[in-house]
C-alpha cells in the first residue's frame, strides 16, 4: 500500500529501542510510520509528511517535549492528534499534557496492545473530525453559493431586489456621510423592444451583460442592481451632487459608444438615468421611487440623458 493511501503516524521518540517497539506494535496496521529521534528531526518531518498522528516522547535530546508540542502545532497543516509517550506519570505532568491539547498520554513502558488499541481510537477520531470538517466546508461552500445565488441575478451577475430588500440598508450605515450623499441612481435601456424586435432576444440579453459590464467598472466602490427588465439600479456611497452627476454621465456616454456585434448586425445602446440624493427620513423605496420619476421626466425630454429629480412644490 502507497503512503498516500494510508494514514501517516509520526514517532517522537531518541529512544531506537521504543520506536522499534512502536513499529512491530503496528507492523499490521494500514498505516505509514515515520521516525524522528530529535526535536530538529520531528519538525522537519512533521513539514514533509503532515501526519494524522503523532506519538511524542516527553524528554528529547535537543528540547523539552512540551515546547515541542507547540512548534508542532504550527507547522502541522493537517491537524494531527499529538499523543504524549512519557515515563513521567505524576497528576500534573498528566494534565499539564492534556491542558495543552494533547489527545492521551501514554506511559513508558507500555503495553504494546494498549498502544494500539489508542492508536486505532485517535485515528479513528482523526477520520471523523476530518469528514466532519469536510462536510461543515462543503455546507459553508454551499451556504455560501446560495447566498450568492438569493442576492444575484443569474443572466447579468449583478445584485437583485432581494439585496436591496435585505443588506442595503446595511451597507449604507456603514458608510460615514459628513458633506456627502447616497445617491440612487435608476438607469433604464432607452427603446429596449426594438433591440429585442430586430435583433432578436439573445441580443437583447447580450445588451444587458454588456451594460451590466460597464456598470461594474464604472462603479467598482459601489452597489449596482439588476432592477428588473432593461433597468440598473446603482447606489453610490458616500459621493457628493457633482461626483454622482459625474459618475452618472461617465456610464450614459461610456454605454453609448460601446458597440454590440451579434449575428444580426452591430448596435448600440444609449440610457437615460434619473438621481436622487437618499435621505434617512424617506427610505429606500421612496428614494428609489423619486430617481424613477426623474428617469421618467429624462424620457420625456428626448432621452439618453442624466437628470436630477426636482421635488414639485
Amino acid at each position: 500500500m502507497e503512503k498516500e493511501s494510508r494514514e501517516i503516524v509520526l514517532v517522537v521518540d531518541d529512544s531506537l529501542l521504543i520506536c522499534k517497539q512502536i513499529e512491530i506494535a503496528l507492523k499490521e496496521e494500514p498505516v505509514f510510520l515515520c521516525e524522528a529521534h530529535s526535536g530538529q528531526e520531528a519538525l522537519e518531518m512533521a513539514a514533509q509528511y503532515q501526519p494524522d498522528l503523532i506519538l511524542l516522547d516527553v524528554v528529547l535530546p535537543d528540547t523539552d517535549g512540551y515546547e515541542l508540542f507547540e512548534q508542532l502545532k504550527e507547522t502541522d497543516n493537517n491537524d494531527a492528534a499529538i499523543l504524549f509517550l512519557t515515563s513521567k506519570d505524576k497528576d500534573e505532568d498528566v494534565v499539564k499534557g492534556f491542558a495543552m491539547g494533547a489527545c492521551d498520554y501514554i506511559k513508558k513502558p507500555f503495553v504494546q496492545g494498549e498502544l494500539l488499541s489508542r492508536v486505532r481510537t485517535h485515528l479513528q477520531l482523526k477520520r471523523q473530525k476530518d469528514e466532519l470538517n469536510r462536510q461543515n466546508m462543503e455546507l459553508r461552500s454551499s451556504m455560501e453559493k446560495l447566498n450568492y445565488m438569493a442576492f444575484r441575478d443569474g443572466l447579468t451577475g449583478l445584485y437583485n431586489r432581494r439585496y436591496v430588500v435585505g443588506d442595503l440598508m446595511e451597507d449604507m450605515r456603514c458608510c460615514q456621510l459628513g458633506e456627502r450623499h447616497n445617491v440612487m441612481i435608476l438607469a433604464d435601456i432607452d427603446d429596449f423592444k426594438v433591440i429585442n424586435d430586430t435583433y432578436g432576444h439573445d441580443a437583447g440579453d447580450m445588451a444587458l451583460v454588456c451594460i451590466a459590464n460597464i456598470l461594474e467598472g464604472i462603479c467598482g466602490r459601489h452597489r449596482v442592481v439588476r432592477w428588473g427588465g432593461e433597468e440598473f439600479l446603482v447606489v453610490l456611497f458616500e459621493v457628493t451632487e457633482d461626483e454622482a452627476y459625474g459618475i452618472s454621465e461617465q456610464i450614459r456616454t461610456e454605454v453609448e459608444k460601446f458597440k454590440i456585434f451579434h449575428e444580426e448586425g452591430e448596435f448600440s445602446c444609449t440610457l437615460t438615468l434619473g438621481l436622487h440624493a437618499y435621505h434617512e427620513s424617506e427610505g429606500i423605496e421612496e428614494s428609489i421611487n423619486c430617481a424613477d420619476r426623474a428617469l421618467y421626466e429624462g424620457k420625456r425630454n428626448g432621452k439618453n440623458r442624466s437628470v436630477w429629480y426636482e421635488r414639485k412644490e
